[in-house]
Order: C-alpha cells, then structure tokens, then sequence
C-alpha cells in the first residue's frame, strides 16, 4: 500500500487532483439502467478499465474504485452475498488499468441506512458492514481510503472506525451537504470536520450535492480549524431536470475555471462527482498546475462536537457552563420516571437548559436497580435528536460509559 507520508509529501508540493464521476459515463458507454452498477462492471471490466485509463490520461493523481454501491445493504438489493469478492475484484480491475504509478483510492460510500440513534442501524452492526467492504479493498490493492458522499455523521463515524480497526492507511472523508449549508442530518462543515479530523481522517472535505461555486464558501469555512488536509469534489454545476432527466450541464472549461478560487480558499485535493468527464478533471488538472496549495492552518485544536454543531475552546470561550439537572440525585420524580423508562423529563431538563444558557448537558442517571448500559443509551439516543448541545456522559460504571 501507498504509505501515508508519500501521500502526505505529495499534498506538500502540489494540489492533488482526484478523478470524476465513473457510473455516468458507464451509462453513456453502455451500462443499462437499473442494473447493478458492480456486478456489470465485473462483467464488462473492460469498459470500466477504459473510464479509469481515461481519468489518469486527464491529470488525476488519484483514482477511486468503483465501488460507491459495494456495501451488503446496497448489493443485497441485487442479491449479491459475497461482498469481499466484489470489493476485491473491481479493486484489481482499478489497479490493472492504471498501474503501480498511481494511486488507487478504496472507495466506500454510505449504506443506504441510518446509524443509531437517528436510524434503525446498530453502530456495531454500521462499522461490521464497512469491516467487509475494507477487507477485500485492502486486499485488492489499493493505497489508501475515501469515505464519501456522507449524509450522516453517524455513519462516517462508524466508516472511518471500520477503516481503522483494519489498517493505518491514507484515508479522506467527505460529505455531502445541502442548500442550507448542512447535511440531511443536521451536521454543519466545521462541525463535520472536527469530529472526523478528531477521529482519525487524514483527510476531510465535501462532495457532491452543489457546484463548484455553491462549494467554495464550505471549504473556506473549513479552513481556519483545518489540522488535516481539504477535499472537494464537486458537481458540475446544478443539477436541472429536463425531459425527466437529470441533467448537470457545465462545461469543463467552466469547471476548470474555478480551480484557482479553490486554491484561495485552502483546498489541498480538488476532483469531480455528479456530471463531470475526463475533460472537467483535465481542466482542472491544467489550472492546478504550479499552484501552492495552502497548507492546514492549525496543528492542534481544542474543541467539542456534538452532530449539529461544535463548540472552540480557548480564549474565545475561557469558561464553559455545563447544565447538571439531568441527574437522579435528590430528584424523586426522575428517579421515578428513570425506573420507568420514561424520559419526559429529561426532554424538559435538557430544553430548559439549553434556553437558561447552558454550553453542555451533563447526563447521570445512575439509579440504584436500574440498567444503566441501557437507560444511558437511550437517554443520549434522545437528547442527540432534540438538542445540538454537546454531551457530557457521567457514570461511576465503567459499562455504562462505554454504551
């Protein structure tokens, strides 16, 4: 595998530029509609061959594999079951049609689900379902990781734990973010970015979902608590529907136009999603070139994250306020409604906190014969839905602080 500080020297000298969208051009080239998109790349790898060939011919440093879908949730839809098998062999297709020269990106895109506590999927059970996909990547050839086109913080966590529980390698992660300047889920960039650069990424940034002109102001935003590397990969342009269809219609000279306004804003590896061809990712290619990229700002930070916002410590917050009310210590109606699983309460406490000021919401429900794993569990699954505050998880049981 390509190691982390040949990467991280190659992000030292120049804007690393990423390859574009591969599943549209399958389609242009033959691929039918609703089939699945890994299954008929292994039957046609050659046309897939072609698509990478392509990208590296255009001036991307780093190819991803074709396995955006390659996840058990997303193959089982097809009925595919060996999800190793799948994930290893458009791995070796990748790394056949560009070589040993370049780098080849493990790619791992979400499931389909959400994660606990704002879906119906176990965090285990997330992190188990990438374990697999990463193994037979790994085992495929590739360099390094890139998570992307995450909607759910959650669910990225749990990617970027699979990765880590198996390998140390190079890994980016990006997600997708709306309109509004958050993703689906709530999560703002900065916040994203914390909690990812805290986790382990070497990488963050965002991809898809906007343009490149409705993507700078994000990564610009990101930028000032940087420690790690910036990622983009844009769409080409808005997405517009016409005839039914949707359409992503600029041009790659636009594209590439603007390749130096992300130099300004500090990106460090620019590339495409949505609508983008070789010729995009070749405009890019040539308005990246001798340009000096902007290296993260910050070496360290002090922060806290919850999944919709964050909070900087430090000069600028000296003393941070933490609500305690959310503890059964003299209080007999909690002590009552805890025993009881109910958490009415709870929702009360935590809203009347937040509104009297509060920075943080401590949370204790140690209760004397109640299960504590449990009830901590589910009050935290609560208060992540119904407040952005940041949580301070306080138990004497080692167990229940680790549910």
């Amino acid at each position: 595998m390509e190691t982390k500080d040949a990467i991280t020297q190659l992000l030292k000298k120049k804007v690393v530029i990423l390859d574009g969208s591969t599943g549209a051009l399958l389609q242009s080239r033959g691929m039918p509609a609703g089939v699945c998109p890994e299954s008929w790349c292994l039957e046609n790898p050659e046309e897939l061959s072609r698509v990478h060939a392509e990208y590296i011919k255009a001036g991307a440093d780093i190819i991803y594999t074709f396995t955006f879908g390659g996840s058990r949730p997303k193959l089982k839809q097809y009925g595919i079951t060996d999800v190793y098998a799948t994930n290893k062999r458009l791995a070796e297709i990748a790394r056949n049609a560009i070589g040993r020269s370049f780098i080849l990106a493990g790619d791992i895109a979400p499931t389909g689900m959400f994660v606990e506590p704002f879906g119906s999927l176990g965090f285990e059970d997330a992190v188990d379902i990438f374990k697999e996909q990463v193994t037979g990547l790994i085992d495929g050839g590739v360099d390094l990781f890139a998570i992307e086109t995450m909607m759910d913080i959650q669910e990225a966590r749990a990617a970027l734990i699979a990765v880590r529980e198996l390998t140390d390698a190079f890994t980016i992660v990006t997600m997708t973010f709306e309109p509004g300047g958050r993703t689906l889920g709530g999560t703002d960039p900065v916040t994203a970015l914390i909690t990812l650069q805290a986790l382990g990424a070497d990488a963050v940034g965002c991809n898809c979902s906007t343009g490149p002109e409705q993507m700078l102001p994000i990564i610009s935003s990101m930028k000032p608590f940087a420690k790690v590397p910036l990622v983009a990969k844009p769409n080409a342009g808005l997405p517009k529907l016409i005839d039914g269809k949707t359409i992503f219609d600029m041009g790659a000279k636009e594209f590439g136009s603007f390749g130096r306004a992300f130099t300004e804003a500090g990106i460090n590896m620019l590339g495409g999603c949505c609508g983008t061809t070789p010729a995009h990712i070749k405009a890019v290619a040539e308005a990246e070139k001798d340009t000096i990229p902007k290296q993260p700002f910050r070496k360290s930070i002090s922060a806290l994250s919850s999944s919709r916002t964050y909070i900087i410590l430090g000069n600028e917050m000296p003393v941070m306020v933490i609500g305690e009310r959310i503890n059964p210590t003299g209080k007999k109606t909690l002590q009552a409604e805890l025993k009881q699983g109910s958490l009415s309460l709870v929702r009360q406490f935590a809203r009347e906190q937040k509104n009297a000021g509060a920075d943080l919401l401590d949370i204790n429900v140690g209760v004397p014969g109640i299960n504590e794993p449990l009830i901590m569990k589910s009050v935290i699954g609560l208060l992540a839905s119904i407040t952005d505050l940041p949580l301070v998880v306080d138990s004497s049981k080692p167990e229940a602080i680790e549910a």
